[in-house]
C-alpha cells in the first residue's frame, strides 16, 4: 500500500502538472465508483485547484471562479495509481475513473478494486484522521501526550492511523531501525528524549523516500508509471538475514499483529 512518500510523490507530481487545468468531463467505469455518476454533469468546467495530500489520500479540489465546489478525494490503497495521460497516448492500464481535461486524461487505475474515490463538500471532511508527521502540531511532546501510559507496542501504535496519519510498515521499521527502539517496546514507556530522536529519524526518513519518490516492492508507480528509488535504501526492512548496518548483527523478521517486522537485536533495544 502506499505510504505517505509515495502519496506526497504523486501530489507534487500532479499539482505540477494539473493544477489550472480544466474539467471536460468525468466517465465512472466501475460499478463500485457508481455514486460519483451524478457528478458527471455538474463538474464539467470546472477547474482543477492547488492538488494537496491528507494522510495517505490525494486531495483534488474543484473550482468554479473563486469558490471551491468541492474535493475528489482518492486512497490509491493496495494498488491503486493516478496515472496522466496526454491527449493522443493510449491508456497504459485499463482504468475504474477517467477525469478528461482540457489537455488529456487523469486515469484512476486499480487492478484489486479496493481504492476509493469520496465527493467531499465539506473544509472539515479534508482533516487527516490522526497527526501528520509534517504538521507543526506534530511534535516530540505531543507523540509522548498521545503515548501516555499506552501499552500498546511501538510499531503498533504507530502504525494506527488515528494517532499517526500515514505511516505504513514499511517507514516504521526503517524509523524504529533508526531510533534504536525496539518494534516491541511498550509505547507508554519512552522518555521524551527517545521521543525527540524518534520525531526527528522520522521526519528524516519520510523527507529522504520523498526525495527518492517513494519505494516500490510490487505495483507501486508514480503519476508517469515510474517507480520509487528508496527501496535501495532500505536499512532493515526486507533484509532478513542480512547484516545490520550499523553493528553488524542480524537482521530478524518476525511475525507482529499479523505483519512482518524487520528489526536489529543488536542496536534495537
Amino acid at each position: 500500500m502506499p505510504e505517505l512518500p509515495e502519496v506526497e510523490t504523486i501530489v507534487r507530481q500532479l499539482d505540477r502538472l494539473l493544477s489550472g487545468r480544466i474539467l471536460r468531463g468525468l466517465q465512472v467505469r466501475d460499478p463500485k465508483l457508481a455514486h460519483l455518476e451524478p457528478l458527471a454533469g455538474s463538474l464539467a468546467g470546472t477547474r482543477l485547484g492547488r492538488i494537496r495530500r491528507s494522510g495517505k489520500r490525494v486531495i483534488l479540489p474543484l473550482e468554479d471562479g473563486e469558490a471551491v465546489r468541492g474535493w475528489l478525494a482518492v486512497h490509491l490503497r493496495m494498488t491503486g495509481r493516478l496515472l496522466l495521460v496526454e491527449e493522443g497516448e493510449p491508456e497504459p492500464a485499463p482504468a475504474r475513473l477517467c477525469l478528461e481535461l482540457d489537455r488529456g486524461r487523469l486515469l484512476f487505475a486499480d487492478t484489486r478494486r479496493f481504492g476509493t474515490v469520496d465527493w467531499l463538500t465539506g473544509p472539515a471532511e479534508l482533516a487527516p484522521p490522526g497527526l501528520d508527521p509534517f504538521d507543526p502540531a506534530c511534535t516530540p511532546a505531543a507523540l509522548a501526550e498521545l503515548a501516555r501510559a499506552a501499552r500498546a507496542p511501538l510499531k503498533s501504535w504507530l502504525l494506527d492511523q488515528t494517532r499517526i496519519c500515514g505511516l505504513g510498515n514499511i517507514y516504521v521499521c526503517e524509523i524504529l531501525h533508526a531510533s534504536r527502539l525496539s518494534p516491541w517496546r511498550a509505547a507508554g514507556n519512552l522518555e521524551l528524549a527517545q521521543w525527540r530522536l524518534l520525531h526527528r529519524e522520522m521526519r528524516r526518513i519520510l523527507r529522504l523516500a520523498i526525495k527518492n519518490c517513494g519505494t516500490t516492492f510490487s505495483d507501486f508507480q508514480d503519476s508517469r508509471g515510474l517507480e520509487g528509488s528508496f527501496g535501495r535504501m532500505l536499512q532493515v526492512y526486507g533484509r532478513a538475514g542480512a547484516a545490520c548496518p550499523r553493528c553488524g548483527a542480524i537482521v530478524q523478521r518476525e511475525t507482529q499483529a499479523q505483519r512482518g517486522s524487520w528489526w536489529c537485536p543488536g542496536c534495537q533495544e
